[in-house]
């Protein structure tokens, strides 16, 4: 079972059979967790995989939560899907391609998710858009023609959303502007501690100051510029895969301690931290 990061292809082509079975094996699940109602239908994700070839859609990522206890063939797990039209070998340092996400488990933890999404090929980020993107089918009325309908309205937001990304593309980001954007990242993994706080914290992780200052970290040349859908995809790049500093307090740190942050391992919450970041993004940049 994979790390939700490195679970796409080293060269973000198009994924096989053997590599999805490998990375998520609950997409190939033939049942459902025993305990759940009669009226539950299941929806095994691997039967999706010929409709979205239909439209043209080619997994370019698989991953599933880990989990000791749980059945790992029940457990949440999910699919990227870009067009194999959109699937290129060279490509320039703005170059980009629209995706869907397909979120689904076989444990009634969840209903069917389908979120618009974006990949952004210099650095392989995954963009997952927020409130206005997404889509669900609830597994009581799962089947694939109501997997089908939702899927088409999926697919009609694309080019919407790759519109937004140009919006974002054409617009400067004042450093106030990208230091609010990277204060909301910070908010979507950690809560605060400053040095002026009367009462610290006693265990767990915080976002300080530096926190800030790391994901708005520059990692490579085509990253330095001020425009908005990089700076957007810095500060995601420098909240998932982790790095910047945060405070973490615990019996033997009292005063807590510097540490660079971790990777987001878990599916749930890649997709959780992604979308509130765009949430976040459309609201600093006032995008409509």
């Amino acid at each position: 079972m994979s790390h939700v990061i490195y679970s796409r292809s080293a060269n973000n082509a198009e994924i096989g059979t053997y590599r999805i079975q490998h990375l998520a094996p609950a997409v190939f699940a033939d049942t459902v967790k025993d305990t759940l109602s009669p009226r539950y239908a299941q929806l095994r994700t691997a039967d999706v995989l010929p409709i979205m070839a239909d439209y043209g859609f080619v997994p370019t990522q698989a991953a599933q939560k880990k989990s000791r206890k749980a059945n790992p063939l029940h457990t949440q797990h999910m699919l990227a899907f870009a067009h194999r039209d959109t699937l290129i070998d060279t490509y320039s340092a703005d170059a980009h391609r629209g995706e869907i996400i397909i979120y689904n488990s076989h444990d009634g933890t969840g209903s069917i998710k389908m979120f618009a999404g974006a990949f952004r090929y210099i650095c392989s980020n995954g963009a997952i858009a927020g409130e206005g993107w997404d889509a669900r089918l609830y597994h009581n009325k799962a089947n694939v023609n109501s997997f089908e309908q939702m899927l088409t309205q999926t697919v009609e937001r694309l080019p919407a959303l790759m519109d937004r990304i140009e919006q974002m593309k054409s617009k400067e980001m004042s450093h106030l502007a990208q230091m609010e954007l990277a204060v909301r990242a910070a908010e979507t993994r950690w809560k605060w501690t400053t040095e002026l706080d009367d009462v610290k914290p006693t265990k767990g992780s915080f976002a300080t100051g530096h926190t800030v200052s790391g994901l708005l970290r520059v990692q490579r040349e085509a990253d330095a510029y001020a425009n908005s859908w990089v700076v957007f995809n810095r500060i995601q790049e420098n909240v998932i895969r982790g790095g910047a500093m945060i405070k973490s307090f615990n019996e033997r740190n009292p005063d807590g301690l510097y540490r660079k942050s971790r990777p987001v391992n878990s599916v749930s919450e890649n997709v959780r931290v992604n979308r509130e970041l765009w949430n976040a993004a459309e609201q600093v940049l006032q995008l409509a």
